[in-house]
């Protein structure tokens, strides 16, 4: 059971302070958006908030708090920790942020935390950074930020959407979402199973919503039509991470942010999927479909089911049964990769 409003503002509030934002400038500028980003402390989600923090600074966001779902790719515990360190990099450590989530339906392989970890680690450099549990669940910050918040959240999912979901669960919660934005699914390609237990399914599946099927159908079913942007592999195939990029961020990139989505890309262990073009801007390119001027990503409405069993378990399909949503279906790398590197470098 949740807790009231009033004490979910009080936990926000009291517990864990208010995001910081920038100092008010003499020449009044538009207000920000504000934002929640929940992911689940990939690589990817690593280089996603290290463009939401420099999108923060530029006033074009107010990152107002940071979830982590614990049954996706990143370790629990090292997960929240890698995230903290990484706002602590961007001098945004005020930043709320909590982690927790339930289990999800199908685990995560082994092999993908660790390799996950590896990445994170070397390029974080917080190995002995120990590990701090939230004051709070992540649901319960979402939900807590997103009534919080004088204007309507957009809100950012980048892993399995169980922390959506729960948080779906307080009153009100769904209606003050004014957008989300969901890196998941694959519709007409391939999915991207990996690991023990991928061959007991049919490879149709994209790994966050097949981690948590039901809570991507409850998602999808709650959040009010028109609102839900989807950017499955349909989309996210199209910018693959290429060791010209890789360069060109070394090259040119100016930030602590920049350098920081560049120490990543340049980790020993993720350095041969991108030299054999297996290694895609998943994550960034789901969040600068919502903030870029010129979005990289082509939408069209479509209505989405999520298959909850069987072999397809997962696997995500138009139907006239669907909910109404908005899906990708193409992207342009050329704007994608101007567009972030425009925006790491403020």
């Amino acid at each position: 059971m949740f807790p009231s409003r009033a004490v979910l503002a009080v936990l926000l509030s009291c517990a864990l302070g208010v995001a910081a934002t920038p100092a008010a400038s003499a020449t009044p500028k538009p207000s920000p958006v504000p934002v929640v980003y929940d992911g689940d402390s990939d690589f990817a989600d690593i280089a996603t908030l290290a463009y939401l923090c420099q999108a923060h600074k530029q006033r074009k966001i107010e990152l107002r708090a940071v979830t982590v779902t614990n049954n996706g790719a990143g370790i629990p515990g090292r997960a929240l920790t890698h995230v903290r360190t990484a706002l602590g990099n961007c001098g945004l450590s005020g930043i709320p942020v909590a982690d927790g989530s339930d289990t999800g339906v199908n685990p995560m392989p082994a092999d993908g935390r660790a390799w996950t970890e590896s990445i994170l680690t070397g390029a974080l450099g917080d190995a002995k950074v120990p590990n701090r549990p939230s004051l709070v669940r992540a649901s319960t910050l979402l939900a807590a930020t997103v009534l919080k918040s004088p204007k309507p959240v957009v809100v950012i999912a980048t892993g399995p959407l169980s922390n959506v979901a729960k948080a779906l669960d307080v009153p009100g919660v769904a209606q003050r979402i004014s957008r989300l934005a969901v890196m998941g699914g694959a519709f007409d390609v391939p999915g991207n199973l990996f690991g023990t237990g991928a061959e007991k399914f049919d490879g149709t599946q994209e790994v966050n919503l097949w981690l948590d099927p039901a809570s991507a159908d409850k998602v999808f079913a709650r959040i009010p039509r028109g609102r839900v942007d989807i950017v499955p592999l349909d989309a996210t195939n199209d910018v693959p991470i290429t060791p010209s990029y890789v360069e060109r961020l070394g090259r040119e990139g100016r930030t602590a942010e920049a350098k920081l989505v560049h120490a990543i890309v340049t980790q020993p262990d993720l350095t041969p999927y991108i030299q054999d073009g297996t290694a895609f801007w998943w994550d960034t390119l789901a969040s600068s479909e919502v903030f870029d001027t010129v979005s990289p990503v082509k939408l069209r409405p479509a209505k989405v089911d999520v298959r909850q069993d069987g072999a397809a378990a997962g696997r995500t399909y138009v139907s006239p049964k669907g909910t109404p949503q908005n899906v990708g279906y193409d992207a342009d790398p050329v704007t994608y990769e101007n567009g972030f590197l425009k925006m790491l470098n403020g």
